[in-house]
């Protein structure tokens, strides 16, 4: 295969230069080199603009200082192209110059024969080549091809520098994958890596060509878009983003479900330097991540309030083991048909600082899953219910099933399964009681990937339940292969009954399909007769909610629970 020749343009204003140039790279043999001329500095910046050449020739005879600035001038306008520096004369100061302006080699006027001056100019399109490949290392993420946290500073200062001076107003967008770490965690870094790769692609489709996307570490990306004149355009990205990444991704033959959320920040609305600007959108990043992920939010200033005031809520949570203000309440499950007391779900609190009305999860568990606190708040309260059930038992009160609440996070740790067991043992209760409620997102993001865990959890005697059933992405046959026991239909299909027709069928269909699967189904959120009817009159087995019974400290229960007995025992 012939090689393609070498297109080197000349700039200068000596005719004769020209002709020499030419006859010197044609007996060089070193390939086929084709040249054209430009003798004016304005004409020749143009002609690179509209036509490609590998390398330029640049005399800076008769040009002094100016012939150097030009060097940069080419530099700017065709950032790719090597150029070489020709001088009439030895000069080390010059050629420093040309060199530091851009130049990638300096050669003295046919100083040599054809040989050199075609080996010269091979030499800087080579240097130039390496020169971009470095660029590109140091510039670049090297898994996903975005640009990497120095390139996205340096690009957002420039950005910030020019909207400061024309008025131009942009956005700087903040994304964090929701429900990364846990495929990371799970199936492995190579997966992670493939997944990143795919999220970069879906980001590139999602925004103009001009648009910066970046890649600041982990599973955080930032896009910067200049010229914005409305938010509405902004919207419009921001909720492409989300929906492309709520698709699903499929990577070894398992199907995986992120989501994103994105915080936005608007310059010179939401800041006028780099760091302000970076950082509030952060802070509204947060904001959208504490609504449950997949959603986008707009920087205001109260959320730095917020800001603060969570960093106040971390440290505090740091400490509550340690202060012993976390407790646990006790909320029973019925059976719908006989309203016999069947099991019991414990529900975290926490007294923070010993306030009289205790938080709910809803207002501090993500903080405590996002922290890693969960672990050790975890295994606090798997083995404190573990205790109090069996004091019930010691009590003279029936065998009832126990729901703890487990977490992802938690079923990453190292010998969970051990865990678990050991706690159980440890605790003195029996086998056959205990009952694991997973999150519905956590099964469909483990997907197949947790049979392994959940299989060791379940042949140890332990239940497993999904919690939140209907509100997430999963099915009923997505969830087949995994050991599942009990599926709780999520409060939101309960609160509409008598309201909503289609919450009333969803229902409905839960209860059918899950009894035909021969798994057992729980409805949660049961607040009025009216509710509690329908269910009752579509064959749910078992409920809970405050028209039951409302959540109770241990000594509340046992009380409620040895009426409930005497009752029986009466009637």
């Amino acid at each position: 295969m012939t090689p393609k020749p070498i297109k080197v343009l000349f700039v200068g204003e000596d005719a004769e230069d020209v002709r020499i140039v030419g006859e010197m790279l044609a007996e060089s043999g070193e390939g086929k080199f084709m040249l054209a001329h430009e003798a004016d500095m304005g004409r020749a910046l143009e002609r690179l603009r509209e036509d490609f050449f590998h390398a330029v020739l640049f005399d800076l005879s008769h040009r002094g200082a100016r012939g150097v600035k030009s060097i940069s001038q080419i530099e700017l306008s065709a950032p790719r192209i090597a150029v070489v520096a020709l001088s009439a004369r030895i000069d080390e100061a010059l050629s420093l110059q040309a060199i530091q302006a851009g130049a990638q080699d300096f050669l003295v006027k046919w100083q040599g024969d054809g040989f050199t001056l075609a080996r010269s100019i091979r030499y800087a399109i080579e240097h130039k080549k390496e020169k971009e490949r470095l660029a590109m290392l140091a510039q670049y993420d090297g898994l996903t091809g975005l640009a990497n946290r120095v390139l996205f500073r340096d690009q957002l200062e420039k950005v910030l520098g020019e909207s400061g001076r024309t008025e131009a107003p942009g956005a700087l967008m903040f994304l964090d994958l929701d429900r990364f770490k846990v495929i990371n965690d799970t199936l492995g870094h190579d997966t992670g890596d493939n997944l990143l790769k795919i999220v970069a692609q879906r980001l590139r489709g999602c925004v103009r060509t001009g648009d910066l996307i970046a890649r600041l570490g982990g599973d955080e990306f930032t896009v910067i878009q200049e010229h914005v004149v409305d938010r509405e355009r902004v919207e419009a990205v921001a909720r492409k983003i989300i929906g492309v990444m709520s698709q699903t991704f499929v990577l070894g033959g398992h199907e995986l479900f992120i989501g994103a959320s994105i915080g936005i920040a608007l310059y010179p609305e939401h800041g006028v330097d780099a760091d302000t600007l970076l950082k509030n959108a952060d802070t509204a990043m947060y904001h959208a991540k504490a609504c449950g992920g997949g959603a986008y939010r707009f920087y205001v200033p109260e959320m730095s309030q917020e800001a603060v005031e969570r960093l106040e809520l971390e440290s505090d949570l740091r400490r509550a083991l340690q202060r012993r203000e976390l407790c646990l309440y006790y909320q029973p499950q019925f059976n719908l048909r006989t309203r016999e007391i069947v099991g019991v779900e414990a529900l975290l609190r926490w007294q923070r600082n010993g306030v009289e009305s205790p938080l709910l999860p809803r207002d501090f568990m993500a903080l405590a899953e996002e922290t890693g606190l969960i672990v050790p708040i975890g295994q606090w309260a798997l083995r404190t219910a573990c205790e109090h059930a069996a004091q019930w038992r010691a009590a003279g009160l029936p065998p009832l099933r126990l729901a703890v609440n487990f977490s992802a996070r938690q079923l990453r740790e190292p010998d969970v399964v051990k865990t678990i067991v050991n706690t159980q043992r440890e605790t003195g209760l029996e086998p056959g009681i205990l009952e694991l409620e997973l999150n519905e997102s956590l099964a469909m993001t483990y997907g197949t990937a947790a049979n392994s865990i959940l299989n060791r959890i379940h042949e140890a005697g332990i239940a497993i339940a999904i919690d939140n059933f209907g509100s997430g992405s999963s099915s009923l046959s997505s969830l087949r292969h995994l050991p599942i026991t009990a599926l709780k239909i999520d409060r939101s299909f309960i609160n509409d009954i008598g309201s909503d027709p289609n919450s009333e069928s969803l229902a409905a269909a839960i209860i059918t399909l899950t009894r035909s699967l021969k798994r057992e189904v729980i409805a949660e959120g049961i607040e009025n007769q009216q509710q509690l009817d329908y269910l009752t009159a579509q064959g749910c087995p078992v409920g809970q909610g405050n028209f039951l019974s409302p959540p109770l400290p241990s000594d509340e229960f046992i009380s409620l629970a040895r009426r409930r007995q005497r009752l029986r025992v009466i009637n």
